[in-house]
């Protein structure tokens, strides 16, 4: 099948002309975590976004699915470690239970190195994306079995349990390295995810964020997410974040998120699930991306 035609299936959205720190930003984001794209077929996308005036792409790396690991995949926190062949076994096993693209589940480092060569060639700057605390399957996996210990929060099959440290230190440490990664390839975004929390247990009301704050555990939450995105900061990129997880159904008493977020604001929210109004976002002082999760696409 033409890469065109899936490009339209298996992609999610465009994000749309939005002006950030002076910048133009015109972006089409790839769901690749929950689809495999070939090499060849992103390169296609590339061209395809260059002729038609857009300047950015967003790959989602790691959403449900984690379809990228580099050469050096061992992990180091606190008194573990594991070993790169460890991980990169533990990821591919993971990514085969969610969904099995066959021969070929992740990209190398080489193959991405060329994926972000191309685009540059096509002044097309990419802005990856590692989801977490949700839509981590393979991730979640790979925690919970490197590590023989339940990391899911209320056995959900893509979320992490953020009160549990060592979930929190194995998917920082995790998240880490692509985020060095990303820096050494002049990056300045990166993505942290951190939407639909547990959405796959809590699927009714205000699901996964509700159920945080009813059990007065969404202080973890925003407390986990800010740790991510200090370490995007420190790499010298700006951390983004989709909106639905900020001060979820108006909660402004369990913490306050780092005000340098750029918010991707995908969605006004649904039935009970009610997210913070754009508009007070930006009346705090947030900047906002004007995503749409109606032209979502798999």
């Amino acid at each position: 099948m033409n890469s065109r035609i899936l490009l339209l299936f298996f992609s999610i959205f465009t994000i749309g002309n939005n002006v950030v720190n002076g910048e133009l930003i015109k972006a089409f984001h790839i769901d690749c975590g929950r689809k495999y794209f070939t090499v060849a077929q992103v390169k296609e996308m590339i061209d395809y976004l260059a002729a038609n005036d857009y300047n950015t792409l967003e790959l989602a790396l790691g959403n449900d699915g984690h379809r990228f690991l580099l050469d050096d995949m061992s992990l180091k926190f606190g008194d573990k470690s594991f070993e790169s062949d460890a991980v990169k076994a533990a990821i591919n096993k993971g990514n085969t239970f969610y969904y099995d693209a066959g021969e070929f589940n992740e990209w190398t480092e080489s193959e991405m190195n060329e994926i972000l060569a191309h685009a540059q060639n096509n002044n097309i700057q990419v802005v990856p994306l590692v989801n977490t605390p949700g839509h981590m399957d393979s991730i979640l996996y790979a925690c919970s079995n490197l590590n023989d210990i339940d990391c899911s929060y209320t056995k959900s099959s893509r979320t992490i349990d953020v009160t549990k440290d060592i979930a929190k230190d194995f998917t920082a440490a995790f998240v880490s390295k692509f985020i060095d990664y990303f820096k050494s390839k002049g990056c300045k975004y990166f993505n942290l995810g951190g939407d639909e929390f547990a959405n796959d247990i809590y699927t009714t009301g205000s699901m996964g964020f509700g159920h945080l704050i009813k059990e007065g555990q969404y202080g973890y939450f925003i407390s986990y997410v800010n740790g991510i995105a200090s370490k995007i900061k420190e790499a010298g990129m700006i951390p983004i974040a989709f909106n639905d997880g900020f001060y979820f159904n108006g909660n402004t008493t369990a913490g306050e998120f780092d005000k340098d977020y750029l918010i991707s604001y995908w969605s006004p929210g649904w039935g009970d699930y009610k997210v913070f109004p754009a508009t007070n976002l930006a009346e705090m002082g947030y900047k906002l991306l004007n995503a749409n999760g109606n032209w979502y696409y798999v």
